[in-house]
């Protein structure tokens, strides 16, 4: 992998994860995907081959400033450089040869974190209800690759996505689109902050990405991860991995 020719001789304990065999299905996994195990504590980012999921790094418990030591989830920069969130915290964290380093912090608890195709970074921020409050607004952000500038792309209203969002969302060629948690999952897009519903799946989902083919891939957050080829036929779908370790987001690895 771009990047990390030495990664496995320097992450934290990865030795010591045990090497999991993963069931595959009929469909060919094709490519090699990060998988973030947000069940594990400390956080552990795994990686699916055509043939297993093996441990890839573990984080540390002891972790400076109150960041929580979980990883929920995970992507790739275009250089092949992979960013993570806890999902818990406000950090931004970029994987280094080194171990792990903050690439931002600030904002709403950062909850899930994604690449657009022109390299530029977004992460979605939710605040935790409390006292059985409802869930508030939700925010997009972005890190501008050119500038490195980080700002509020946009903020949107819970009371539009059934009162179900907690930060699944996907971002392609400047568009955003968000996924509602409890089954059946919907996915909406965007639009000046109203989201536009697009379809509806037949199951929950933690996770989606749009492929460059137009196809959607989504893991339920139980160890599957399934393909979706035509979102007006959302029943009709493919089962690409069936992991033994649960998994709550993904990445293809980008060589």
């Amino acid at each position: 992998m771009k990047g990390y020719p030495v990664m496995r001789g320097l992450v934290m304990r990865v030795g010591a994860v045990t090497i999991v065999a993963v069931g595959l299905c009929q469909a060919s996994l094709g490519q090699d995907f990060f998988l973030a195990d947000g069940q594990s504590w400390p956080g552990r980012i795994l990686q699916a081959r055509s043939t297993d999921v093996s441990a890839f790094f573990e984080r540390s418990l002891t972790q400076p400033d109150g960041r929580i030591p979980k990883i929920r989830s995970i992507t790739q920069l275009r250089d092949g450089r992979t960013v993570f969130c806890s999902g818990l915290d406000r950090s931004i964290m970029e994987l280094t040869p080194g171990g792990e380093r903050i690439l931002h912090h600030g904002g709403y608890l950062a909850r899930q974190v994604r690449t657009d195709s022109n390299g530029d970074l977004y992460w979605s921020g939710l605040e935790t209800p409390i006292d059985g409050n409802p869930l508030p607004d939700g925010f997009i952000y972005k890190l501008d690759a050119a500038t490195g500038q980080v700002h509020t792309l946009m903020t949107f209203s819970q009371g539009n996505l059934a009162n179900d969002w907690w930060g699944a969302f996907d971002v392609r060629q400047g568009r955003v689109f968000v996924a509602t948690l409890k089954q059946p999952s919907s996915i909406y897009e965007i639009i000046e902050s109203m989201p536009r519903k697009l379809t509806t799946l037949p199951i929950g989902i933690t996770a989606f990405r749009f492929q460059p083919d137009g196809s959607l891939l989504a893991s339920d957050g139980r160890g599957k991860l399934i393909r979706f080829r035509d979102l007006s036929h959302p029943d009709t779908n493919e089962l690409l991995l069936d992991s033994p370790v649960p998994f709550v987001d993904f990445v293809s690895v980008i060589r």
